[in-house]
Order: structure tokens, then C-alpha cells, then sequence
């Protein structure tokens, strides 16, 4: 393996540029010091941030200069130390920064419950005659929407001091899932013993030899149920925490104070559950199609994730992937292009890896800072499509800060993953187009119809897993670790029917699932791809006027609510419409790699 380079050893333009928004420490230092007297000037104003209209302005203008000045800060730190993890500077920069932001959300714990002190109605007058708040009136409607499940200053304290003292369930799971875990080493058919690690799972599973996968799955799941009721009282933990504050913030269901911030009704949820049902056919037949092609005596969970088709890894350049992504989005026109090329012209992309840099790829970018970029491009088709993935995040968030005020230039996690799962998704079907064999499209076929299984049958039954134990929390039911394995037994059951051998060790898959501390989050994936694959469908049906509602889409920001920004581009995702548009596509997809698989004469109906 070749070794890293230094960070010092990098091209410069292969970096990212952090001297755009901070040059230097004597900028950095001055910065600090500012956003430290903005927080005392914010102090000094509790008891009077609406004694009148200008007393209100005077805090909507502070408060933006704190947000702005702190999330440049905020991102600069983060940036910085994750392109080299060792740097000391860096890291005693990033905890700073951490204390600073401590500081602030104490100080300023006020806030909320100060605005709870009044009504909707007695602002509005002063919204409505006068300019500068008339912008304000939809965050306004937004934070007081909430009122009712927000308590005193004093409750709110006694809130958090609560929650601090019961416990924090996802760090002692990280502790016992990643930190802690240590596996059995696995037996390989030469007779030598390779370590399993969190880090080296998959490849297990992609390994071409059944024995091999079968004894990793079996070891890998032996450690989750030798620690089975550890598992349980930590994910018990989180639902009755979880519990707690639905029961004294009111909310009807975890489920509804989970979506509430987004304003999103729980019947989108259910919704999406019940039509993934509606087509579980799909997957079932492709997994039946998997079987006959790896032409195995048995098809078990351990072997869905095998490719059926391998092809011969082409190493692409950076300029290539480049080149690559560009024409895959010709489609969108020249616009977008040119606000694709903006993001490497700002030297806001961070390509290859090197010691001690962050591991994997994200966006991250703020108001004030160009829409930044890392990733550790190493020419396989994955980095390129990461690549594809990345931008489609950096170029949303360009048109969201340039069209929208600093109070809505963000935009809700509820459609984050769209635009990036529409470039990915273009990306696919580009190769497909262009494949030269067979072979090439069955494998771009089967790398989105795998990626349709990973995202939205998979993130589906992790939902309905959800719904189900919190309700049981809810209800005073007790959560065992056998309610929660032969709960997520038998959704397996459902999801895969008879296409596959549902393997005993798969009731403890729920043990490693670290969303589920995150409550009611994996939805959002399935309904990111689902909205993904119809905007991708009319973008390559060349719908007349999509691609220009599209645009407007990515501009949207968070000025409407998240389900209107999605009606935009024609998804309403409280109807059947969206899911049976996509899986329509999705089914489209199937019948071609049959197709194709029975000319090569490899697959008998």
C-alpha cells in the first residue's frame, strides 16, 4: 500500500483554501474576541428583547452578526483540523471554538422562553409595517407553532440538567459497537485467520467465496449476542428518554415531536411505510434473480450483498472524474454547470487523502464561506460518484445562500439528500448509456437496484422497526431484548419473503444500528431516493420546464415549508403518486438487467 502523503506534501490546488475566510491567527483571534462581546451584548439585552418593535431589530440584527461571525468560526475550526487531525493548533483551535459555542448556548438559554412570554399575535402588528421584520414573519409563525410544547426558562434547565443526569445511550453504544468491540478472527478457505473489524465488515460480505461469508456473518453476530442485554437496556434507555420528553412536552407520539421541528405530519412516515410494502415485490424478485445468477445451493442474507457481475476497475484521473461528472449533468443546463465549476474555481474542494486527514467525503460550507468540499479521490468509480454526490450538495447550498437572506439560506435535512442523490443516481445511468458490453450495464443496473435495497427497502424496515418499539415504550410495554430481536426478526421476514434465507443471527442486526439513537432520522434517506428517482426520471424524460423547477427547487432554501419545496419539483409525498412513479422506474430497471441476463441465456424464467 503506498504511503500517504504529508499534508505539506500536497499540491496546493488539490486543497481546499480556509485563507479565503480566515487568512491568518491574528484574523482568527480578532474574530473570537468579536463573537464573544456580540454573546455579551445578546446577555445584556434578556428581560428586553421585546419591550418594543426596535428592541426587537435591535436583537434580530445582533443575533445574525453571532450566527454569522460563529458558524465561520465554527466551520473554519472544523475544516482545519480535519485535513490534519495531528496539527496541535488545530485541534486546540477546534476545542476552543467548542467552549466558545458552550458558552454562548448557556448565556443564552433565555431566548426561547423569553419570545414564550408572548403570543404570535402581539408581534405581528409590528411585522407587518415594518420592513426590515416582514421578512421575518415565517420563522416567526415557526418558532411560536412550537409554543405549546415549550416550557419556562426554568423547566427548560431542569429539562436538560435531566436528561445530562440520565445517562447518554448512544456514547456508551459507540463505546461498546466501535471502541470496545473486538471480533473473533475468521477462518478463510486457505486455512489462515483474517482479524474482522467494524472497518472490514463489508468486504466480508463481498467476498466471492459463500463459506467465507457465512463464517464472518456468524462471528461478527456472535459478539452482538454475547452482549445482547447491553444492547437492550442502552436502546430501552434512549426510548424512555425519549419518552420522557413526549410525555412533558406533550406531543402526541415520539413520532410527531420527532417531525415537528420540520413540520412534517407523521403520515408521511406512514405513508412511506405502507407503500414500500405495497411494492416489496421488487426487491423480492431481484434478490430471486441475484440467487440463480451466484448459482449458490443457498441464498442467505450474508450473500445479498455480492456483486452478480465484476468488472475490471478502471483508475480514473481527478480531471477525468471531472470531465465525467460535468457531462453527466449536461442536462441541467448551463446554470448549474457554471455553478458546478464554481466550486473548484473557489479552491473549495479537498481531493486526496493524506496523514492524518478526515476518513470518508461530506459538504460543509457556511453563509459566508464558499460551499467546501472533502474527499479522499482515489480513482475508483465510487470516489467518482462521491464526487457526483459532494457537488450535488455544495452547488445546492450555492443556490440556496446566493437567493435566500442569511434567515432562510439553509435548508432542512428533509430534502439534504435530494440534489446529492440526483447527481449520484444521473451518474449511474450516464455509464449505462455509455456501457460498451452487457456486462457493464448489468453491473451500473445492479449497482442502483442494490442501492434501492440499501436505501429504501433497508431505511424502510429500520422506520417501521422504530414506529413499532417506540409505541411499545409509549404503551408501558416492556422492551426486552427478545421484543426487540423477534420484532426485527419477523420485519426481515416481511421485507425479503421468500427470496432469501433469513438467517437466525440477523435478529441482533438492531444491536448495530447507530441511527436508532438518533430517532425517526432513516426515514429521510428512503424518501430522499424516492423523490431522487422521479426528479432524475423527468430530468431524462427532458419534461418540458422541469429542469427549471428543479433549479428552483435548489434555490428554495428553507423559505417555505419542506413538503411545499418538494411540490415544487411535482412530489407530494403525503400521496401514492411519488412511490408509484419511482418504483415504476425502479421496476423498468429490473426488466432490462432481466433482459439482458436472458439473452446471455444465464437466467430461465
Amino acid at each position: 500500500m503506498e504511503k500517504l502523503k504529508k499534508r505539506s506534501e500536497q499540491n496546493k490546488q488539490d486543497c481546499w483554501d480556509l485563507t479565503v475566510i480566515i487568512k491568518n491567527e491574528e484574523e482568527y483571534r480578532k474574530k473570537i474576541q468579536e463573537a464573544k462581546e456580540i454573546n455579551k451584548r445578546i446577555v445584556e439585552m434578556k428581560g428586553h428583547i421585546l419591550d418594543d418593535k426596535e428592541s426587537l431589530k435591535t436583537f434580530l440584527k445582533t443575533s445574525e452578526k453571532e450566527s454569522r461571525i460563529t458558524e465561520l468560526l465554527y466551520i473554519y475550526t472544523y475544516l482545519k483540523f480535519d485535513e490534519d487531525t495531528s496539527n496541535s493548533t488545530s485541534l486546540s483551535h477546534k476545542l476552543e471554538m467548542e467552549q466558545l459555542l458552550n458558552t454562548i448556548s448557556d448565556g443564552e438559554s433565555f431566548i426561547v422562553s423569553e419570545f414564550m412570554q408572548k403570543n404570535l399575535e402581539d408581534i405581528l402588528p409590528w411585522i407587518e409595517e415594518d420592513e426590515f421584520l416582514k421578512p421575518y414573519k415565517l420563522s416567526f409563525e415557526r418558532l411560536y407553532r412550537q409554543k405549546k410544547h415549550i416550557l419556562s426558562e426554568k423547566e427548560e434547565k431542569i429539562i436538560t440538567k435531566a436528561l445530562n443526569a440520565f445517562g447518554t445511550p448512544d456514547e456508551a453504544f459507540t463505546a461498546l459497537d466501535t471502541t470496545d468491540a473486538v471480533f473473533e478472527s475468521v477462518l478463510l478457505d486457505d486455512g489462515r485467520k483474517e482479524g474482522l473489524t467494524q472497518y472490514n465488515w463489508n468486504l466480508f460480505l463481498e467476498n466471492p467465496s459463500q463459506n467465507i461469508r457465512r463464517r464472518a456473518f456468524h462471528t461478527f453476530y456472535n459478539y452482538y449476542e454475547q452482549h445482547k442485554n447491553t444492547f437492550a437496556n442502552l436502546l430501552k434507555g434512549n426510548y424512555q428518554e425519549l419518552e420522557f420528553l413526549r410525555d412533558i412536552r406533550g406531543y402526541e407520539s415520539a413520532l410527531a415531536m420527532a417531525l415537528d421541528k420540520s413540520n412534517i405530519s407523521p403520515k408521511v412516515y406512514d405513508n412511506l411505510i405502507k407503500n414500500v410494502h405495497k411494492y416489496m415485490d421488487v426487491n423480492v424478485e431481484y434478490q430471486k434473480i441475484k440467487a440463480k445468477m451466484l448459482n449458490n445451493k443457498e441464498y442467505h442474507l450474508y450473500d445479498t450483498y455480492v456483486p452478480i457481475v465484476e468488472l475490471d476497475q478502471k483508475e480514473f484521473t481527478k480531471e477525468e472524474a471531472i470531465k465525467i461528472v460535468k457531462e453527466t449533468l449536461k442536462p441541467l443546463k448551463e446554470e448549474y454547470l457554471k455553478k458546478f465549476q464554481g466550486v473548484f474555481d473557489s479552491h473549495a474542494v479537498d481531493f486526496y487523502p493524506n496523514e492524518y486527514k478526515h476518513n470518508g467525503a461530506y459538504h460543509w460550507g457556511c453563509y459566508d464561506s464558499p460551499s467546501y468540499v472533502l474527499l479522499n479521490f482515489n480513482g475508483t468509480y465510487d470516489s467518482v460518484s462521491t464526487l457526483a454526490h459532494e457537488l450535488g450538495h455544495a452547488v445546492h447550498s450555492t443556490y440556496s445562500k446566493e437567493n435566500n437572506s442569511f434567515e432562510y439560506s439553509g435548508y432542512d435535512i428533509f430534502v439534504a439528500e435530494i440534489a446529492s442523490t440526483v447527481n449520484e443516481t444521473l451518474l449511474s445511468f450516464y455509464f449505462l448509456k455509455n456501457a460498451k458490453s452487457k456486462k457493464e450495464k448489468m453491473y451500473f443496473l445492479c449497482e442502483f437496484l442494490d442501492k434501492v435495497k440499501a436505501t429504501i427497502y433497508r431505511q424502510t424496515m429500520f422506520a417501521e422497526f422504530e414506529s413499532i418499539m417506540s409505541k411499545k415504550c409509549q404503551n408501558k410495554e416492556s422492551l426486552t431484548e427478545e421484543e426487540f430481536s423477534s420484532t426485527y426478526y419477523k420485519l426481515n421476514q416481511e421485507y425479503f419473503k421468500d427470496s432469501v434465507i433469513i438467517d437466525p443471527e440477523i435478529r441482533y442486526e438492531w444491536m448495530r444500528i447507530s441511527h436508532f439513537y438518533s430517532p425517526f432520522y432513516v426515514y429521510k434517506y428512503a424518501t430522499g431516493l424516492i423523490s431522487a428517482i422521479c426528479i432524475v426520471k423527468d430530468i431524462m424524460d427532458e419534461k418540458e420546464g422541469f429542469v427549471e423547477k428543479y433549479i428552483e427547487f435548489l434555490k428554495s432554501g428553507s423559505s417555505k415549508e419542506v413538503l411545499d419545496i418538494l411540490k415544487i419539483v411535482d412530489i407530494d409525498l403525503t400521496g401514492d403518486e411519488p412511490f408509484e412513479k419511482a418504483f415504476a422506474f425502479i421496476t423498468d430497471c429490473l426488466k432490462e438487467l432481466k433482459e439482458i441476463i436472458n439473452e446471455g441465456g444465464e437466467l430461465n424464467e
